[in-house]
Parts: C-alpha cells; structure tokens; sequence
C-alpha cells in the first residue's frame, strides 16, 4: 500500500522563512502516518496574489534556492516524494515562473515544471512556462505534474491519458466561484485512469477567496474531500486500486 499526503495549507503571506517551518511540521506528521509521497499546494511558500513584481521578485528563489534545499533534506531523511509550488526565478535570464518542484527519496530533484496556462493574476509578475506538460518514471509508477489553470486545458489532461499517468501531482489556488468544485473537477477529468492529487489553499488574500477542498480523484470518482476553510490532510492508500482515505484536519 502506498500512501500519499495531499496538504491543504494556507501560506502566510510574503513570509517563507514562516511557510517552510510550518510545511516542514505538517510533512513530518504526514510521514509518521506512513505517507510516502506528498503533495503541497501553487505557491505555498509565499502565497498567491502578487501585483508588484518586485516584491515577488525579492522572495523568488531558483529551482534549487533555499526551499528546494530544505524539502531535499527533508525527502532524503525520510524517504519521500515531494511536489511543491513556489515562485522561481530564472537565474539566467531574470524572468519569473510559477512553477512546482518535484523530489525523490535521494533528495534529488527530478523536475521543474513551469505552469504553462497562466490565470490572469499570474500575468503580473510569470512568465508562461515552456517546459511543456511533464511525466516523471520512478520505480512506484509515471508521476505527472501540473498547477491549477493547467486543468482548464484539454491538452493538458489529454496528455496525461496519453502518457498513462499513474499519479497526478496537482498543485493549485483555486478560487472560489460559487460551483461545486468537484463536480467540475471530475468533469475536467473525464476518462483519467489514473489517480490525481489536488492540493489547494483557502481563505482570503486581497479579498478573494479560495475554495480549500483540497481532494483526491481515483478510478473515476473522488475518494476523498477536504474542508473548505481550514488546514487538512488528506491521507490516501493506493494498492491496486484499492483505496483507504483519512481527512485529518490541523488545529490553527
């Protein structure tokens, strides 16, 4: 049985420093409870919302910046696949991307996926990503990657079904627009054999608010929903198609 974490957060806003101590305490929980690979939400190490470039600009770190350093040490000291979003900065040209990283159990970065449909509040400050939609081979099966808008986009679940993705990392922010969200999610993913893991946030930033329900998908249907307005994990056993869900919430 394998075991995934998928971490519904909510980042304190411009504070990094603050967001990894806290990711870093969740992800030990997460691990106790035998998780084996975790998934983290878009931008979770600053937050979301940036209309001043240059404020997002000076928290912005490499692929490999301080963030990346901190969850390797952590995968390498307990074994496990991690999927963060963070806000990169492309060292070589300047440029900024929202993308998510992808560890192994070596600590090693295996991927750097930059977002390639952007919603209309990363054009402030990303750059899209040209990385192209990912798959990752490791011994438990073909990971895929992808952040948020990306699931708006045929292309971007057609390639997934081409390539058999086994397990969808989904990092996202995902506003609240008054639907049921899952309902359109499952829509989105109409014929994915796979399995897929939605990370979100919730609550407000410059006063607009975001869903939570952080959820994951398998065989067709979800198997297990997370809270709309407070921090959660969702612990899920995957063997053959077999599945056990946990809902653990966080206390603030």
């Amino acid at each position: 049985m394998i075991y995934v974490s998928t971490i519904q957060f909510k980042a304190d806003y411009g504070n990094p420093v603050k967001n990894r101590d806290a990711l870093v305490k969740i992800c030990e929980k997460a691990v106790e409870d035998n998780s084996s690979v975790l998934v983290l939400p878009e931008l979770c190490i600053t937050g979301y919302i940036w209309p001043d470039r240059e404020i997002i600009y000076s928290l912005a770190e490499p692929s490999k910046g301080e963030s990346f350093h901190i969850f390797s040490e952590f995968c390498k000291n307990n074994g496990c696949y991690m999927a963060y979003g963070f806000a990169e900065r492309d060292t070589s040209t300047g440029l900024l991307f929202n993308s998510q990283n992808f560890i192994n159990p070596a600590g090693d970065l295996l991927a750097t996926y930059r977002k390639v449909h952007l919603f209309e509040l990363d054009y402030f400050w990303a750059a899209p990503g040209k990385s192209g939609f990912m798959t990752i081979d490791t011994s438990l099966g073909r990971f895929g990657l992808g952040i948020c808008m990306d699931l708006n986009y045929d292309g971007f679940i057609n390639f997934h079904k081409e390539m058999n993705t086994d397990w969808l990392l989904f990092s996202t922010n995902w506003l609240e627009q008054g639907i049921n969200v899952h309902d359109y999610w499952l829509s989105r993913f109409n014929g994915f054999k796979g399995s897929a893991f939605m990370s979100n946030t919730y609550g407000f930033e410059y006063n607009i608010e975001f869903c939570g329900q952080s959820s994951v998908y398998e065989s067709g249907q979800f198997i297990a929903k997370g809270p709309r307005d407070i921090a959660a994990v969702l612990i899920t056993g995957h063997d053959e198609r077999k599945h056990r869900a946990i809902t653990q919430t966080i206390p603030s």
